[in-house]
This record gives C-alpha cells, sequence and structure tokens, in this order.
C-alpha cells in the first residue's frame, strides 16, 4: 500500500508533546516496519509533488492553523485514493475544508454513536484504541519527589470534577493560555508548566499518583482509556479514578483495583500513603503486559482495516449518534 499520514500540527515543534503527533509517528513507523510505502507530513512545504498517487491519505487530527491548500490539490489529483480521518477526541471537529472536501473513513477512539452530526458523510467506520499507541515497557522506578498531579488540556465538560479535586496541594501541569480557564471554573491549587515527554526524562516519573476524570458525555459514550493512563503505567505513577469512571474502567478490559477508585482529594491525599506494595506492582505489571499486547492489536487492525478495506461493510450513520 502506498500511504500518505498527515499531522496537521507541526512535528518538529510539537513531537514531544502532542499526544496526536506521537500516534502519527508510531503509526507511520509501524506501517513502514510492516512493509508499506507510507509517508508522514505535517506541513504544506513537505508536499513536493500534489500528483504523485496514493491509496490512502489519512488526516490526524484537526488543528485550526493547518495550511491545506495544497492538500485540495493533491486530492483533487487522486484517482483511485480513499481519504481518511484518525481521530481520538469526540469533541473535536475535522478542518473545514476536509468536511467539505468528504473523507471515506474515519478511524476513531471512540463509539461511532460519538461521530458529529457534521461529519456523517464517511462511508466506512473503524474503532481502535488510539491511545495505546504510546504504550511502552516500564521506565526504572526513581526517587518520588511529589505526591499529586493533574495535568491536561482545559475540558469544559470537567468541569464540577475540577472544582472537587483541583484543590489544595493538587498541582496542576497545563499550558499557560489554559491557566485562566482553570481558575475561573473554581480551581485552587497549585500550578507549574507543561510535563516533559522526552523518554526516560518524563516529569511523570516524579510523582507518587495522578488523577483520571473524564468528559461526562464519556459516562455513556465509550471512549478508550486516556493517554495518561499509558503514560502513568510508564512512569510507574498510581492513577486514581473518580468514581463516575466505573463504566468506562469495566469496558477498558484492564485490571484495576476498587483502591484506585475515589470521590474525594481528600481520599487520593490518604490512599497514596497507605497502598499496599504488593498490590501495587501487580497493578503496574498486568496492566503494562495488556497495553503492549493492545498496542500490537491495534495496529495490526488498522493495517488489516486498510489492507481489506474494499470488503469492510460500509457503516450507515444512524439517527442515535450524537447531535452536536
Amino acid at each position: 500500500m502506498k500511504i500518505l499520514l498527515v499531522e496537521t500540527s507541526p512535528i518538529n515543534k510539537n513531537s514531544r508533546v502532542t499526544v496526536h503527533i506521537r500516534n502519527s509517528i508510531i503509526l507511520a513507523h509501524s506501517l513502514m516496519k510492516r512493509g508499506h510505502d507510507c509517508s508522514l507530513i505535517s506541513t504544506d512545504d513537505e508536499l513536493k509533488d500534489t500528483h504523485v498517487q496514493y491509496d490512502f491519505i489519512m488526516f490526524v487530527s484537526a488543528t485550526f492553523y493547518f495550511q491545506f491548500e495544497r492538500f485540495v490539490e493533491l486530492m483533487d489529483n487522486q484517482t483511485n485514493c480513499k481519504i481518511g480521518w484518525i481521530t481520538n477526541e469526540h469533541d473535536l471537529f475535522m478542518q473545514d475544508f476536509l468536511k467539505k472536501y468528504g473523507v471515506d473513513f474515519i478511524i476513531a477512539n471512540f463509539e461511532e454513536s460519538g461521530v458529529k452530526k457534521a461529519h456523517r458523510s464517511y462511508e466506512k467506520f473503524l474503532m481502535v484504541n488510539l491511545n495505546t499507541l504510546i504504550a511502552k515497557p516500564r521506565n526504572p522506578w526513581g526517587l518520588k519527589k511529589h505526591d499529586l498531579i493533574y495535568y491536561g488540556t482545559y475540558r469544559k465538560w470537567r468541569d464540577d470534577y475540577f472544582k472537587k479535586y483541583l484543590v489544595d496541594d493538587m498541582i496542576l501541569s497545563t499550558s499557560s493560555k489554559n491557566v485562566k480557564k482553570y481558575l475561573i471554573s473554581g480551581c485552587d491549587c497549585l500550578l507549574t508548566d507543561r510535563l516533559n515527554w522526552k523518554h526516560g526524562q518524563e516529569t511523570l516519573n516524579l510523582f507518587k499518583a495522578s488523577l483520571y476524570i473524564e468528559d461526562n458525555v464519556n459516562h455513556k459514550l465509550y471512549n478508550h482509556l486516556a493517554n495518561r493512563w499509558y503514560e502513568s503505567l510508564s512512569c510507574n505513577c498510581m492513577m486514581f479514578f473518580d468514581k463516575s469512571c466505573e463504566n468506562t474502567i469495566k469496558r477498558s478490559g484492564y485490571q484495576i483495583n476498587d483502591y484506585f477508585m475515589v470521590d474525594s482529594y481528600e481520599e487520593i491525599v490518604d490512599k497514596i500513603d497507605n497502598v499496599d506494595v504488593d498490590m501495587l506492582d501487580h497493578h503496574f505489571i498486568i496492566n503494562t503486559d495488556l497495553a503492549l499486547t493492545e498496542k500490537s492489536r491495534t495496529l495490526s487492525d488498522i493495517e488489516q482495516f486498510l489492507l481489506n478495506y474494499d470488503q469492510v461493510i460500509p457503516h450507515e450513520p444512524s439517527n442515535a449518534l450524537l447531535t452536536s
């Protein structure tokens, strides 16, 4: 197969921070390793010839600043190519040019019922656990200098949980542009800059525990466990889940002890210092093995979806899909 993977955010600038960029790199390397002619680019400067023919052109995520004009020219020149969109966020809208142009398929991290009404012109759909792509073997145990952290972009669907947990000595890591949003939502905790994700130097290695909360919509709409779950495993960082995530955990297939289900900041603080060491060691071992196995399956499923695209049964988007 000849494949062009188009990452919509500049790779060199954000490759260590932005998860969908990390996913793009891993997916491209996997397809190349499996013998396919796969190229990965992220800017129009890298698109040297708009007349090259591809079997598949796949756009990853959707950044508003993506320069798309030459890519439209490339797609217009294709004679037998399928256009796809890869997304791990149910709340993400594809770029207007791609929505207007139309895609043949969507590869998503969530159930098809989460596809937005504006994106329902696709023909085929694949749900896989894209978040496993960053899974990797555990780092060596190191000194844990801090207790508890929550990190990530501000999400309006999580306001109630932010107010509940982002208090006192909880450390919040986010970009400077998001700090104001957290403060407006009522958060009153310690602040730090974005984490370092360079291999072997991940800031998360320094923390005993991190917090997992999810968008309210994901209590019913299944979305595979977020990237932070796989990051916590590789960094030997305990992960505590708000009890509202129970349905997601059950469906995930991972072995997460009830000890890690919580309902308050105070409960997490108490559990951090009283965790059973043997239980914790088993937790990291078994779930890391499960994550690495699922990562291999995800990469294989994507390859097989593309290889057997003509045999994939077309999906008819139903009226049950979200209308947002």
